[in-house]
């Protein structure tokens, strides 16, 4: 330090035996380095009594000190002090005093009561922990002129502010979270674990590596932090450290002793040791105090004694009736042992996982039981487990694994029942042809044996040959024989809902679809295993959807989402919620709508691809960016999610197309986007899709008037509403109108229009309905009728701001704009003042998700996910999550 003298020393167990070790590496230096005037000056005086401790050419003082020479040596020692600080101020730096031998204690305390009169600071640091020499370091730090000073940990503030020096950057809120539970606000771990994200490259480190990273330095750490463990403890203290590393925690003492070897009275004193020291939490069950040190310990442990010590704690639980899928944590770790009865534990904890809605754990364990090399009686069953757990994990190995299980299968029943697993994987592998050439292949197989399970069989090879249209024909004539010979009354509740799927797609009326989804809606439970077995209630709701019928399509998908996710089954989860999300953005509940999307997509890259839920999810995400005027935000959406080029000629994946169609359209692109439109049309021609729910066909039109093509587009349009008529929905009939009025002019333009609003008065489809009275107010005010005008433009203009419906809103303000009239900015307090970006934070707080996980999944940083929840908590005037659940159930 600048203007100081500086004489440091460092206390060492090696050294605590070894007489004025301290005393020396105070002096030894500074004495080594001086000329011989400045030794002189040094050791001037009364300071000369103490030369002999450092004249080794002499032997110096090696042992101890007779009583009557050691109190001149103590005062040379002293007056070497005071003559150094005639020169400057001295500082002496003592660290780890704990550790010091007796005879450097001796003269700290000596020197103590006579600082006061020189220009000498004297700062000693020691663990307040009972070991070493730590009775006499204590008794030094209490006296009356030696005030001590207790080093609380870092707070949050701290940790942020040593992790913005070290790295360079303000952290992520949450990373300062993990890292302060991580250490503790130890400086010294936190820097420890700072050094380590820098020689990693980890600047900007996530939760996961604030919570995982283990300093090697760290590691190394253990045997000196043991070694202030007294003696006869020491050894045991250093096992149990080590095997507790392995188990994390324990609060079962004997189990404990069994995993480590250890008596338990040997466990008990080793633990209360360690918990003296500080590595170890206070109380029960055992814990390491500092999660940090238990990753490092664990990571840099040996191979060997790793494995051991997983294989001792997981037979040390077994043995005790531990749950298997705590036994199957340490058997993960461990090698292979050909034991049928770990191979027992892990299928019990994969299947514990598989019913706690965890399928990738439930692969882990399954894929270490197949490493057991399981038994030939096993090996099928457990096959089959592990491309269950594959498939519910999107995991591709899950078809590998399903035709292995086939191969072994030895009746026809349990093929039967494999292959409908099997057909689910080669599905979501988009192999729809393979599906289907095995489900015809393992229902032949059954038909003579199992009625029950054969139906099983047909309904799901209706469902696949439902999507193309080269084998949708015999999909319907498959129903139809089905049908003919049970009725409808006998028959699963799967196939009832796909006859009302073939009545909708063949463009029957409207009511006589709806009234087939409400028959064929199961009496008991919505969702069944296996996962993706809500697909009765799925269709059904669909069918509602397009028949107008939104109130009781999304009546039976909030229960069906409820008991999907009551149940764990992912997969049938995510389906419900990508339909929900469009009935939702039909409704207007744009922010519930983008949160059901955003969730079924969750996890989701451009090459997976689940059969149901994603085209539809992400069909909705766009519409609900689009119609917030967030055309940026939708092109990343599409890019992320959709499919970027060829989309395969199967009717789930249109809905790809037509959002694909609606971004061109709103870039400018309007060519193209119409190009998209008509050929989703074209397709559903071709499959036979006759219901106009279906098509994309009526957005075609108004593209058609928007590049001056009005002839086409009326011919077109006139042929949309007459089938939109026939189908009797008034929502398609509203379209309908809507597309004629806009390519037609004059005074059947507003009589068209007229009729649409008023149809849509009608219906729960607050967007459609929005943008009819835009249309119509628009109509009016270029026919001169400009109060009428200004009634449905107000009206659209508060519908849209409710809603939320940027583009809308923007719209209809124009409009008025042209009118000369004033437009009143909507409230900017309460829920309705809410932007549409506050909306989707709010919404998603008040489920529970973190700020981390709202900015990844709407794409911004952390920070502007805090900005938004601060306007969010001004405008609602609340002051924490809890209390926006209740402004939002208020409002």
């Amino acid at each position: 330090m600048e203007g100081f003298s500086v004489l440091h020393a460092r206390g060492n167990e090696t050294e605590s035996g070894f007489s004025y070790g301290l005393v020396r590496q105070l002096f030894e230096y500074l004495l080594a380095s001086a000329t011989p005037e400045e030794r002189t000056v040094l050791l001037a005086g009364p300071a000369g009594m103490a030369a002999t401790l450092f004249e080794h050419a002499d032997g110096g003082v090696r042992g101890g000190v007779a009583v009557d020479r050691e109190h001149d040596l103590l005062r040379g020692l002293y007056w070497m002090l005071v003559n150094l600080s005639q020169r400057q101020p001295v500082l002496v730096l003592v660290d780890d005093l704990h550790w010091a031998d007796e005879p450097s204690l001796r003269f700290l305390q000596y020197i103590e009561c006579r600082l006061g009169q020189h220009p000498i600071l004297c700062v000693a640091v020691t663990a307040l922990v009972h070991h070493g020499n730590a009775p006499k370091a204590e008794h030094f730090i209490t006296m009356p002129s030696m005030p001590a000073i207790c080093l609380d940990d870092l707070s949050r503030d701290g940790v942020r502010d040593l992790f913005s020096a070290v790295l360079n950057r303000d952290p992520d809120p949450d990373v300062v979270r993990t890292l302060h539970e991580a250490t503790g606000g130890n400086p010294f771990f936190l820097s420890e674990l700072l050094t380590e994200f820098r020689r990693q490259g980890e600047d900007t480190p996530g939760i996961g590596a604030a919570a995982r990273t283990a300093p090697r330095t760290l590691a190394h750490a253990l045997p000196r932090w043991v070694g202030l463990v007294p003696p006869e403890y020491r050894e045991n203290a250093h096992v149990l450290a080590r095997s507790l590393a392995v188990l994390c925690t324990s609060g079962d003492f004997a189990q404990l002793a069994s995993a480590t070897g250890l008596h338990q009275d040997e466990v008990t004193d080793a633990a209360s040791a360690l918990m003296d020291i500080g590595l170890l939490a206070q109380g029960t069950p055992l814990r390491f105090r500092h999660s940090v040190m238990r990753n490092a310990v664990y990571a840099h442990l040996p191979n060997t004694f790793r494995f051991r010590a997983h294989s001792s704690a997981a037979k040390a639980l077994d043995r005790d009736g531990a749950p298997a899928e705590h036994v199957a944590e340490h058997l993960l770790h461990a090698p292979p042992s050909e034991d049928r009865r770990a191979v027992d534990i892990l299928v019990a904890a994969g299947e514990k996982a598989l019913a706690n809605g965890n399928p990738s754990a439930a692969v882990a364990v399954l894929r270490r039981a197949m490493q057991e090399k399981a038994p030939d009686d096993m090996l099928a069953d457990l096959l089959l487990r592990l491309g269950e757990a594959e498939h519910r994990a999107r995991d591709p190995k899950a078809v590998e694994h399903l035709t292995q299980a086939m191969s072994l299968a030895k009746t026809p029943a349990a093929r039967a029942s494999i292959a409908l697993s099997l057909s689910g994987a080669l599905s979501m592998a988009m192999r729809f042809g393979d599906a289907l050439d095995l489900l015809r292949s393992v229902h032949a197989e059954v038909e003579p044996h199992d009625r029950q399970l054969a139906l099983r069989l047909r309904s799901e090879l209706i469902k696949l040959a439902s999507l193309s249209p080269n084998t949708k024909p015999a999909a319907e004539q498959d129903l139809a024989a089905i049908i003919g010979a049970d009725g409808t009354e006998n028959s699963t509740s799967l196939i009832r809902a796909q006859q009302a799927q073939a009545a909708l797609l063949n463009g029957e009326p409207a009511k006589k679809v709806a009234d087939l989804s409400e028959d064929a809606l199961p009496s008991g439970a919505l969702v069944a295993e296996p996962d993706g077995g809500a697909q009765a209630s799925w269709i059904a709701a669909f069918c509602l959807l397009c028949c107008g019928r939104l109130t009781q399509a999304l009546s039976i998908l909030d229960e069906a989402l409820q008991e999907a996710e009551a149940k764990h089954l992912q997969l049938a989860a995510e389906d419900i919620r990508a339909l929900r999300a469009l009935v939702n953005m039909r409704r207007g509940a744009l922010g519930e709508a983008e949160v059901d999307a955003l969730s079924a997509l969750k996890g989701l890259g451009a090459g997976s691809v689940p059969a149901l839920g994603r085209p539809l999810a992400v069909l909705s995400l766009v519409g609900v960016l689009l119609h917030r005027n967030q055309l940026g935000a939708a092109v990343e959406a599409y890019e992320r999610y959709g499919i970027p080029t060829h989309i395969p000629q199967f009717s789930i994946f249109l809905p790809f197309m037509i959002a694909r169609g609606q971004l061109r359209i709103a870039q400018g692109e309007i060519e193209s986007g119409m190009g998209e439109l008509l050929r989703t049309h074209e397709l559903l021609q071709e499959w036979g899709a006759r219901c106009p729910a279906f098509s994309p066909a009526t957005e075609a039109v108004h593209a058609l008037c928007a590049l001056g093509r009005r002839e086409e587009a009326h011919a077109f349009a006139e042929k949309q509403l007459e089938v939109a008529r026939a189908f009797g929905s008034d929502r398609e009939v509203a379209l309908a109108l809507c597309a004629r009025a806009r390519a037609t002019g004059g005074a059947t333009h507003l009589e068209d229009l007229e009729q649409a609003v008023e149809l849509f008065s009608g219906t729960a489809d607050a967007l459609d309905e929005c943008a009819a009275l835009i249309q119509y107010g628009t109509a009016l005010r270029i026919a001169g009728q400009p109060s009428a005008a200004r009634r449905r433009l107000r009206a659209a203009s508060d519908l849209a701001d409710g809603m939320g419906a940027t583009a809308l809103s923007k719209q209809a303000r124009q409009e008025l704009a042209v009118m000369g009239v004033r437009v009143r900015e909507s409230a900017r307090t309460g829920v309705s003042g809410l932007t549409p970006r506050e909306h989707r934070v709010c919404l998603l707080a008040a489920e529970g998700k973190r700020n981390q996980e709202i900015a990844h999944m709407l794409f911004v940083t952390v920070k502007t996910v805090e900005w938004h929840l601060s306007q969010v908590y001004r405008k609602l005037g609340v002051a924490s999550r809890i209390e926006l659940r209740d402004a939002l159930g208020q409002n």
